[in-house]
């Protein structure tokens, strides 16, 4: 290795005088190791430097990943939880089944293929009215949500009981894709409802039943001025039938009554015990004609009726149409004045608004 200088500017003879140095090959040596030492320990520090700060940088990275795969996991824990606690469904827009959970198979005693591809009206009780699911329908297809009562069949024909709420699903252009119900089972508590408002005895609907029912109605006559008509009945001579035959044929033929009440009512009617041998109906829209004709029936049906033991009976009925100027205690009253005045004119006989007004 070398260098040349021109030394012209220092000599003025005009010989082209050079200058020539040699670098020493130890010389070379020393700077290239010098120059490796420098690279190596340049390269150390940045590996030192780089490894603490990769960890730094990773360190978010890694708790995502195992943040994400622990609400992965959670997810998929508490949706099983769902799956086999909840009784979901979810229906198509031709009204098709496509998902059902295994809390429904278990209640319904369906098995999943056995319903996906299948109707939703496969559970129904035959028990509701048809007004009930056309309004459901009308309502979530607007995009609203539903929420009731519905009583379903099971594929072994038990019924069972479950609140549910319907709620439409969107997709991405903000249009209805189907639909999803979320219920509960509320089988157990039906039943408290049922004991809790049914006369043990004659297993017609009881005073307490009877009671709401009447305040139900006029609050609504009240509010929207829906009428209702009401009747009330008392077997005639009840007493000796207790004093002659006892109090268990007495009561075997309270039930045979409450039985012809079923039958020849309609399912609109609330019909319950009053208490004793009274009995009451509640007739929901239902004006003095239609009630007046309903209670003239129910009488002829049991003075014809032969009953166990003690075969024939009859009975006193009284019947009103609710007023704008009544309250539930006035018209009970005028009711129950009505039965006294069939009582004391004979008996075996219907008293209502329309009999007093011919009389007048």
């Amino acid at each position: 290795y070398g260098v040349l200088f021109s030394l012209e500017e220092y000599f003025k003879n005009g010989e082209n005088i050079k200058l020539g140095l040699k670098i020493k090959e130890q010389y070379i040596e020393n700077i290239t190791k010098n120059n490796l030492e420098f690279a190596y320990t340049l390269g150390l520090i940045i590996i030192i430097i780089s490894i603490p700060i990769g960890i730094l940088i990773s360190i978010p990275t890694s708790k995502l990943y195992i943040d994400f795969n622990k609400l992965y996991k959670d997810n998929l824990r508490y949706m099983d939880t769902i799956d086999k606690y909840v009784i979901t469904m979810s229906v198509d827009l031709d009204k098709k089944i496509t998902y059902v959970s295994s809390a429904l198979c278990e209640k319904s005693g369906y098995l999943k293929e056995e319903l996906i591809g299948k109707s939703p009206s496969i559970f129904k009780s035959g028990k509701m009215k048809s007004k009930l699911y056309k309004d459901l329908w009308n309502k979530i297809s607007s995009g609203l949500v539903w929420k009731g009562e519905l009583q379903n069949r099971k594929k072994d024909g038990a019924y069972y009981w479950i609140d549910a709420i319907i709620l439409p699903n969107y997709n991405k252009d903000n249009q209805i894709e189907s639909y999803t119900s979320i219920s509960k089972d509320i089988t157990d508590k039906k039943i408290i409802e049922k004991i809790s408002e049914t006369d043990k005895l004659t297993q017609i609907f009881n005073r307490i039943k009877l009671d709401d029912t009447l305040e139900n109605e006029f609050n609504r006559f009240l509010r929207h001025k829906h009428i209702f008509s009401l009747i009330i009945m008392d077997i005639d001579h009840f007493k000796s039938v207790n004093d002659s035959y006892g109090h268990q044929i007495g009561d075997s033929v309270l039930i045979e009554f409450a039985n012809i009440l079923k039958e020849h009512c309609r399912k609109t009617d609330i019909v319950g015990r009053w208490g004793g041998e009274e009995f009451m109906i509640i007739c929901i829209d239902t004006d003095i004609n239609g009630a007046t004709n309903l209670a003239e029936n129910l009488r002829l049906n049991v003075e014809k009726f032969e009953f166990d033991i003690v075969k024939h009976k009859t009975v006193s009925i009284g019947v009103s149409q609710v007023k704008d100027s009544d309250n539930i205690e006035t018209i009970i009253k005028r009711v129950d004045d009505y039965l006294y005045k069939a009582k004391e004119s004979g008996r075996n006989k219907v008293i209502s608004d329309i009999a007093l007004r011919v009389e007048n």
